[in-house]
């Protein structure tokens, strides 16, 4: 069921506001063993939902989102909860003003859920990297459920909460989404203010939606969507998508990667890739195979430009401002190498490592420049195919997922699986994630969109969830 169908029946009494939220937080409550929330209130949210009944009661007018449960990552500011981007240096700082889109859920009367846990400062892939402790995958706890964006996927799939915001910066919705068999969005660059939501690599961060299913999206990026005076990249425009009752897959033009043996795809998720497509050409669409010459050097490229941006975005973090503060120092420099030494994980160390090298003036930050090439480079082949084709298909990730801890000593298994992503956030580009099994380990599969072609790419994705 849809979340405009959900908000009708609290609208309607059908379903009591205050004995449902009952529910959910009990489920919640038998859910912690999942390591999903990182910060939780029964208190906050009922007294919210109370909120909420009265002015029902009362006959006030209802926001188009009254009553929809969210799930917030925790590098997206919301006040009164904590904001801990999943590391020991932001153990305890709560901060005192909200993110853009939050405020826009509440003034539609959406109730925020609390802040659910993510691969440290979204760096990860697996769910794993956070210092509070890995998420399980609802589906199989033995399972990672992706990253970063872990408890996003996890808290919908779950269904504890009915849509979640993640941030998406080479996959990082798409990717859990795919773990968790449910539904995720990342829209065009510039689409959602990201004022509020603490950057990893700016040229690539972009805020996504997580869902049961492709029709609920629209509701929540008609509200969180379009200008923000706040974030100089959104786009001019508010944003008022509509489901098109007439649109059709018939004639649709649909480009798919070729040679698809030099991407390793894992056997379930290559059949269940075919599979979409002959389910894709019996409703009438037109599907070409194309060959990507760069594609396949996604990830390493994006290993190149995230890290040096991530460089630069984490030397705020010193100790000094706010957050952690060791203990241990008789100088500043001490203080500033100890303070990032104790409260940042090896993932996070990591990547600061790589883009300091990267950016070197050493070596005249040849490598930087060169991935920066490159990334131009796919971005115009990406767009190339676009301007012949309407949208293309791939496989959201080249794997399932895998044993929690299996690949703890990999360095590379952060990147693993994300190699048709990471192009989609190097062009700034709209793509969405759709199981092709709801609630079940296996395939998923991306559409991509044109540039600002958002409303059509979800209109496609609603008429191929419904032909499943």
């Amino acid at each position: 069921m849809d979340i405009l169908s959900i908000r009708e029946d609290f609208v309607s009494g059908k379903v009591d506001l205050v004995s449902f939220y009952d529910d959910v937080i009990k489920k919640i409550d038998d859910k912690k063993d999942l390591n999903i929330f990182l910060d939780f209130s029964k208190e906050k949210v009922m007294e919210r939902v109370n909120f909420l009944n009265e002015k029902l009661k009362n006959g006030e007018k209802l926001g188009s989102l009254f009553g929809i449960s969210v799930s917030v990552k925790d590098n997206i500011l919301v006040k009164g909860y904590k904001n801990t981007c999943g590391s020991k240096i932001l153990e305890n700082f709560s901060p005192i003003f909200n993110a853009t889109i939050i405020d826009r859920l509440l003034e539609e009367d959406a109730v925020i859920l609390g802040k659910v846990n993510m691969d440290e400062f979204a760096m990860g892939g697996s769910g794993e990297t956070s210092y509070f402790g890995a998420t399980k995958n609802p589906l199989d706890e033995s399972l990672i459920p992706g990253g970063s964006s872990s408890g996003s996927a996890s808290s919908v799939s779950a269904d504890l909460a009915m849509i979640s915001l993640g941030s998406d910066t080479g996959g990082s919705v798409r990717n859990p989404a795919s773990f968790c068999a449910c539904v995720g969005y990342k829209p065009t660059y510039g689409m959602i203010s990201r004022y509020g939501v603490v950057s990893m690599a700016s040229s690539l961060d972009q805020v996504g939606i997580l869902s049961n299913d492709v029709k609920s999206i629209l509701p929540i990026i008609n509200v969180i969507g379009g200008f923000d005076e706040m974030d100089a990249v959104t786009m001019r425009d508010a944003v008022n998508f509509k489901e098109d009752s007439e649109f059709s897959l018939n004639g649709i033009k649909i480009a798919t990667v070729s040679n698809l043996e030099q991407y390793e795809l894992d056997e379930v998720v290559l059949n269940d890739y075919k599979k979409a497509i002959e389910n894709l050409k019996n409703q009438g669409a037109i599907i070409e195979e194309v060959d990507f010459k760069y594609i396949k050097h996604s990830t390493n490229v994006y290993n190149v430009v995230m890290s040096s941006e991530v460089s630069s975005n984490m030397s705020r973090f010193d100790g000094i401002r706010y957050g952690y503060r060791t203990e241990n120092y008789e100088s500043t420099r001490e203080l500033f190498t100890n303070t990032r030494s104790e409260g940042f994980g090896e993932e996070v160390k990591r990547r600061i490592a790589m883009g300091t090298f990267y950016l070197a003036s050493s070596n005249n930050q040849a490598l930087y420049k060169k991935g920066l090439e490159v990334r131009d480079l796919i971005s115009k082949e990406v767009n190339e195919v676009l301007s012949s084709y309407d949208f293309i298909l791939t496989p959201t990730t080249t794997c399932l997922p895998r044993k929690i801890g299996d690949e703890k000593d990999n360095a590379l298994s952060a990147y693993a699986g994300d190699t048709f992503n990471v192009p989609v956030n190097f062009a700034g580009l709209p793509a969405i994630s759709v199981p092709l099994n709801l609630k079940k380990i296996g395939g998923s599969v991306q559409f991509i969109g044109k540039r600002f072609d958002d409303e059509k790419l979800l209109n496609l994705a609603m008429n191929f969830e419904r032909g499943l």
